[in-house]
């Protein structure tokens, strides 16, 4: 199972990163080596966080010993996966929010369930609740239902440190042997039934949603008239 650990998510923002150079150079592979500093240099110019693509690198050739090709295959993946997510994160993500949406990407959330965040946020971050949703969907919490549950929340206003406690917690019932779903619905639940309705900023985000046109997904547990 996956325990979900914040630093992980901004990382990014702080780890030192070495010089493409030095640290996609795959010994012995000079083309592949080129290769990767022209996919991350071209990262760069675009906007794109490139930490994520160095971390992929890294595990590719350090850990999983991966042929040069595979890794060069790995990179490209990994900046479209930026990509997609910046897109689904518009209109102004942070390098946090397009690093969290990649690595969701990546764990199979839809592009779909990254809008709902963004939606449901309004114009906050959305690293953190992006790496919840990103862990209970890789411990087999449906992706609709932890969606849902996720957006809800944030319009109840759950703060950063609610939501990771709901993760981990559904996470840590996992090991005891509750079924993902059956433990998502009981912390979701409880959680919901704390913070009340939806106020302030997050219902804002709300009316502007429905303003445009767009319906507001059902509360967990109920389904559209």
């Amino acid at each position: 199972m996956r325990s979900f650990v914040v630093g992980l998510l901004l990382a990014g923002a702080t780890a030192h990163v070495a010089s493409a150079q030095d640290t996609t150079l795959i010994a012995g592979d000079r083309a592949a080596s080129a290769e990767l500093s022209k996919i991350i240099d071209g990262a760069r110019a675009n906007g794109l966080p490139v930490e994520p693509i160095l971390a992929k690198i890294g595990y590719a050739v350090n850990i999983a010993h991966a042929a040069p090709p595979r890794v060069v295959a790995a990179a490209r993946a990994t900046v479209a996966r930026l990509q997609e997510a910046r897109e689904a994160l518009a209109p102004n993500p942070t390098s946090n929010d397009i690093a969290a949406g990649g690595n969701a990407l990546s764990a199979k959330v839809s592009t779909k369930s990254l809008r709902d965040v963004r939606m449901a946020s309004g114009n906050r971050p959305v690293a953190v609740p992006l790496g919840v949703l990103t862990q209970l969907v890789a411990n087999r919490v449906d992706e609709e239902k932890a969606t849902k549950y996720v957006t809800d929340l944030i319009r109840r206003g759950v703060t950063t440190d609610q939501l990771v406690a709901l993760g981990n917690d559904v996470n840590s019932d996992i090991v005891l042997g509750t079924k993902a779903n059956n433990s998502m619905d009981l912390r979701g639940s409880h959680l919901t039934a704390v913070l009340g309705v939806p106020t302030g900023a997050a219902a804002t985000a709300v009316d502007q949603g429905l303003q445009a046109g767009a319906a507001a997904p059902p509360p967990p547990g109920r389904k559209k008239p």
